[in-house]
């Protein structure tokens, strides 16, 4: 609440007096307290309000707070009563939002005796099909990289025994036909070395992006020094895992002596 004219404290306790109950939802929910809202409904048992303020309070497109969904989805499994048609209805928000992974939604709504399996089975069946989806899409990342990564060594290996014929004719900068002084670089691309000029050493084709690959590069492991970010970054994050692995695949974390990781 920006800027009230009132104590918006004092007028809780005086709503809370009076039990004014729609004072209180008025109060709580301009001061954005969303889940003292939803509990106000929760102590009502009003289920088809309880699902609409949640409807409006937890959509993040518009400032919401989707954990709401989860709160509600625990409500929901320790009510001890059936209450399929509302628990659908929490899980479509919940599978939209990825608010919970679903050994969390099993396990949460396995508290109430009174709920079926048929309440979660098409949910289960579309993550364990989105599931499947993300493995095989892995499995081919993977594949792909080691075909890359041995077509890579095969390469270095060529360099380190076999000579290497340039049959570039013309100037990679210029187009003109190459003609000596000239320079060839490991990449295939070839140079007057007048066009050059002052930098012979990398090829200019190519070190915008070899530059930018190590500027990324000095910027991970800079940030990677930092560990209380690296931690903020794995307990933040939705998927810890993923993060960590990305570290790893990009050299950043290293195996010390002792069996230990070190950023």
């Amino acid at each position: 609440m920006e800027h009230p004219t009132f104590d918006v404290d004092l007028a809780i306790i005086l709503c809370e007096m009076n039990s004014f109950k729609d004072g209180l939802l008025f109060l709580y929910e301009k001061m954005k307290l969303y889940k003292e809202v939803i509990a106000c409904y929760m102590q009502a048992h009003d289920h088809d309000k309880l699902i609409a303020c949640c409807r409006k309070l937890g959509d993040s497109t518009q400032g919401g707070d989707p954990s709401l969904w989860g709160d509600l989805l625990k409500y929901f499994g320790d009510l001890g009563e059936d209450c399929s048609k509302e628990v659908k209805e929490v899980l479509t928000y919940i599978e939209r939002d990825d608010v919970l992974p679903p050994i969390v939604v099993l396990q949460t709504l396995s508290k109430n005796s009174c709920l079926t399996l048929s309440v979660v089975k098409d949910y289960i069946a579309r993550k364990l099909e989105q599931e499947s989806k993300l493995i095989e899409d892995d499995r081919k990342s993977i594949d792909k990289y080691q075909e890359e990564t041995t077509s890579m060594r095969k390469e270095i290996q060529e360099l380190r025994t076999n000579a290497k014929i340039f049959q570039l004719s013309k100037c990679t900068a210029c187009t003109f036909t190459l003609d000596l002084p000239a320079v060839h670089f490991m990449c295939m691309h070839s140079f007057h070395l007048r066009c050059l000029g002052d930098n012979e050493k990398e090829c200019p084709e190519c070190s915008p992006e070899y530059r930018a690959v190590l500027e990324t590069r000095r910027n991970l492991e800079q940030n990677a020094k930092d560990q209380d970010r690296f931690f903020h970054q794995v307990k933040s994050s939705k998927d810890g895992f993923s993060v960590i692995a990305d570290y790893f695949s990009k050299g950043i974390v290293s195996k010390t002596a002792n069996g230990t990781c070190s950023t």
